[in-house]
């Protein structure tokens, strides 16, 4: 099931086992709400970000002014690309449809309020302090790495009872390319099944739509100096030879020194994990092998099987390392157990530490720079790279010069109408979700 999450995350060093995660119950807020929408535009102020929306906005105050008036259910199925997908998503549904729909002379019946699903995970890494603000923001919490039957039936709920919107990722987690998505998971489709079920068998007369909707990122002004100077500053790092031609501009030459600075990388990666390296071989097929290796490595570690897709066998990596750092009946262990759990803790904790090494280099290859290299795929590829040896070193890379402020652009796409496929899913159930998980995939491919 997709959720909002992050791609790369701070590194935890595990000691010490901790008691079971507790499950966060959602709790709106619609003051926390207005201080937060409030202070979203100083935000993108500070950041230099601009938003542009104009059509999109249109677009979601039809279907949000339809969900009102008790016409639709809607389920807002959103591409994942960065971090920020939260909060420009905010901006965009709390700020942006309001005044559009003024401007329309639509005014909303009340104030645009929705569900969405985010990582569990989330408040681990990044504090309690943002887990109240997504409780109090309308989030619902799930597990993603096991069958999370209370997130998902409360979600269910909330698309049959129809009254908010729920936002979901179908990618499941960040890639950090807007120029290309990550295959989706068939929860979307499958929970949008039973939501249309449940409003046909009892009789609402509400029909069930999907509405993707597309985000892209770039860079307002592309900053070739910027992209050198930090270039060089990974070629030193790496000690890699220093580039002589110095001429600014050139596509090609860049993407060469990127390539150049991922296959230093990937040397290092495959030294670390005792892989063979074979320089014949292309970056990409590289990347892969080190990919499969790492999750096997952590696959054996817990005695898992190796799962359909890649974004199922992480997260079942990560479940199993989560049941063993955080645990149920630790205080009734002897002190003998107790020191053992906590050694199995800390070793979770580094076979997690590999699984979101892989997880991040799932993003990162050489075919992206190269099927239509542009400065910002060359950035964005840059940024994943810088991350990647911070992730290595334990340590935040210090990416400098900036490369600019950027803008975010929304793209809505025609939404797809679940009761029309309601047939076919009681049918065959599993063809019926994996055929429109493939529609979705069609509708939200960047642009």
């Amino acid at each position: 099931m997709g959720a909002l999450s992050n791609g790369l995350m701070p590194r935890a060093s595990t000691q010490t086992a901790r008691p079971a995660l507790r499950r966060l119950p959602t709790r709106p807020s619609r003051l926390v709400q207005e201080v937060v929408r409030r202070l979203l535009p100083l935000l993108f102020r500070l950041q230099g970000l601009e938003l542009h929306c104009e059509n999109a906005a249109k677009q979601l105050v039809r279907a949000v002014s339809a969900q009102q008036r008790g016409e639709t259910s809607l389920l807002i199925a959103f591409r994942h690309p960065s971090t920020r997908d939260p909060v420009v998503l905010a901006d965009l549904f709390w700020n942006r449809v309001r005044a559009e729909a003024d401007l329309m002379g639509q005014p909303l019946l009340r104030p645009f309020e929705l569900r969405f699903l985010y990582d569990r995970g989330i408040p681990i890494w990044a504090g309690p302090l943002i887990g109240w603000l997504l409780q109090r923001c309308g989030g619902i919490a799930i597990h993603r790495g096991r069958l999370d039957r209370p997130a998902l039936n409360q979600a269910r709920k909330v698309l049959a009872q129809g009254r908010y919107p729920l936002a979901v990722a179908p990618e499941g987690a960040t890639n950090n390319l807007s120029g290309e998505m990550a295959p989706l998971e068939p929860g979307v489709a499958q929970l949008a099944f039973w939501a249309a079920d449940d409003l046909a068998t009892s009789n609402d007369p509400r029909s069930l739509q999907v509405l993707p909707v597309k985000i892209r990122y770039s860079w307002r002004q592309p900053n070739w100096t910027a992209l050198d100077a930090r270039l060089s500053a990974l070629e030193q790092h790496l000690g890699l030879s220093p580039d002589e031609d110095r001429s600014e501009g050139s596509i090609a030459r860049q993407r060469s020194r990127l390539l150049g600075i991922g296959t230093a990388l990937m040397e290092v990666l495959e030294q670390l994990e005792r892989l063979p390296t074979d320089e014949a071989l292309p970056l990409t097929q590289r990347i892969e092998i080190y990919r499969l290796h790492g999750l096997a490595k952590a696959e054996a570690h817990f005695h898992l099987r190796a799962g359909s897709t890649l974004q199922e066998r992480c997260r079942r990596i990560e479940q199993a390392a989560w049941d063993r750092i955080y645990r149920e009946g630790l205080e009734q262990l002897s002190p003998l157990d107790r020191s053992l759990a906590d050694w199995e803790a800390r070793e979770a904790d580094l076979e997690l530490t590999r699984m979101r090494l892989v997880e991040h280099f799932t993003s990162v290859s050489g075919h992206y720079v190269s099927d239509a290299p542009d400065f910002d795929r060359l950035a964005e590829m840059l940024l994943l790279v810088e991350e990647a040896i911070g992730w290595i070193e334990d340590r935040p890379w210090a990416g400098r010069p900036s490369l600019g402020p950027q803008r975010v652009e929304f793209h809505l796409a025609e939404p797809l109408l679940v009761a029309d496929r309601l047939d076919d899913y009681r049918g065959n159930r599993r063809e019926a979700v994996q055929k429109l998980t493939e529609e979705l995939a069609k509708r939200l491919q960047p642009n």
